[in-house]
């Protein structure tokens, strides 16, 4: 099939060309207007690179790959880019007319701002998982949830892409014994080319998960065997030792999505939602007013720590290795894990350079972010780290307080405010404290006196007297 940026296409069927979107997984895509109605679409075409033994396993193919669009065309939800209609050439399936968002990927996004905003990443990690359920219960699996295939629009919701070359779980196209994905967000069972289910979807939403909230990929390596090595054995360091300023609840949320073994993770798309969502309502609930969740009104970005539990700046991490990788489609299931002639020492000397690139770019980094309001604001690594050492000082001395803790909290409280004595967030919670303390003292006061009141004390049998009624009626 012929290149379409190549014939200079106009049109394909009802579908006139107004512009070129890029390249997709599958061919070129282009904004394109539909001359019956007038909306404007993505569409994308197909050229499939496969190599085919004959024209009847090169037919089979088409058939399967018509189906399953068609299956998924009936995919209708506010978090799923729309598959409008597939179109067809020659007997076989030529583009795929789909949902035109006006807006930017969540690749794009990161590329201007790594980790996001705690409210904004957590806000579209639950786009995701809710669209993610509800494909699931259509009996989708996507395969390839990564950040290029999640868009965001211009009112801030994240819808996912490309679930027109998604399959049935019970299809067999591209079934087990080949591979396919994105290395960096590929789950280890895709990896191995074992059964995908759709809890691979999940650990892909999870490695996306971890990057927005730390601005670090998880299984980050210098090559794509590595990275696929990486994801069949690697724990990466928890999200809220990576980054302070995320609370451990959701660290554990991340880390349980992508969990090596697929019976290890959330039972579904939608289980996983219904925890996200109440760790939101508390981030929300118990952001401080002087220290927004977000941070985005300092337009600070925290960033791991350098010697604090990460070893390389996000800037430097999986350089010319995002999720931009071509994709891996091989039928030798350990054709990637085996590293390709490169000699031991050879590979010392090269991870030697590496490291001492690395510390070097450590050694002189800062954060330059753009804020539409201040302009240009530069960061020190000490401002940073002061920023992740006020944030862990204030949760310790809250979680001091939740666990009855009461004079240890006042004291972490007097400790912050010494330091910083402008804290609203911090003043409101020693007061809060501090009544607690007082309200216990005042009850255990109360107790003591009323243990330590005499009581008479009771009358002799001999002098008890009898009831006026018994004194009345009694004969003697």
């Amino acid at each position: 099939m012929a290149d379409p940026a190549a014939d200079g296409r106009a049109s394909f069927g009802h579908y006139e060309v107004e512009g070129t979107l890029g390249r997709g997984a599958m061919g070129m895509v282009f904004l394109a207007r539909d001359r019956r109605i007038g909306r404007r679409v993505a569409l994308k075409t197909v050229r499939i690179e496969e190599r085919f033994e004959d024209d009847s396993e090169r037919d089979e193919f088409y058939q399967r790959l018509q189906r399953e669009a068609e299956l998924c065309g009936a995919l209708q939800h506010p978090n799923i880019v729309t598959l409008y209609e597939p179109g067809y050439e020659k007997g076989t399936i030529a583009w795929l007319a789909t949902e035109y968002v006006d807006g930017e990927s969540l690749r794009d996004r990161m590329k201007k701002r790594k980790p996001l905003p705690l409210r904004d990443a957590v806000r579209i990690s639950e786009d995701i998982l809710r669209g993610l359920a509800y494909a699931h219960s259509k009996g989708i699996v996507h395969r390839d949830v990564k950040p290029a295939n999640i868009l965001l629009t211009s009112a801030g919701e994240a819808k996912i892409a490309d679930f027109g070359i998604a399959r049935p779980v019970d299809s067999n196209l591209t079934a087990a014994g080949s591979m396919l994905g994105t290395p960096s967000y590929m789950s280890p069972e895709q990896v191995k080319c074992s059964a995908v289910t759709t809890r691979s979807d999940l650990f892909s939403a999870g490695a996306v998960m971890y990057e927005m909230l730390t601005g670090v990929k998880p299984f980050a390596a210098p090559d794509v065997s590595a990275i696929l090595r990486n994801v069949v054995e690697r724990e990466p360091a928890p999200a809220h030792e990576v980054n302070a300023a995320i609370p451990a609840e959701l660290s554990r949320i991340v880390a349980r999505l992508f969990a090596k073994a697929p019976e290890a993770r959330y039972v579904s798309a939608a289980a996983a939602l219904d925890e996200l969502s109440a760790v939101r309502r508390l981030i929300e609930a118990n952001a401080p007013p002087d220290e927004p969740a977000t941070d985005e009104a300092a337009g600070l970005s925290t960033l791991p720590t350098p010697g604090a539990g990460h070893s390389t700046h996000p800037s430097l991490t999986d350089t010319g290795f995002d999720d931009a990788t071509p994709h891996v489609q091989s039928k030798a299931a350990g054709k990637f894990l085996r590293p390709k002639g490169l000699p031991t020492a050879a590979f010392i000397a090269t991870m030697a350079v590496f490291s001492a690139a690395v510390w070097t770019g450590l050694r002189s980094w800062e954060l330059s972010i753009e804020n539409s309001a201040r302009g240009t604001v530069e960061h020190t690594p000490e401002q940073v780290r002061e920023f992740a050492e006020k944030r862990r000082s204030l949760d310790r001395a809250r979680a001091l307080a939740d666990a009855g803790k009461l004079d240890e909290s006042l004291a972490a409280y007097d400790a912050y405010l010494a330091r910083y004595p402008a804290s609203i967030a911090a003043s409101q919670r020693r007061a809060t404290v501090l009544k607690a303390i007082e309200d216990a003292k005042a009850g255990a006061a109360k107790e003591t006196v009323i243990a330590k009141r005499p009581r008479k004390p009771a009358p002799p049998e001999s002098k008890k007297k009898d009831p006026l009624w018994r004194r009345i009626f009694r004969n003697d």
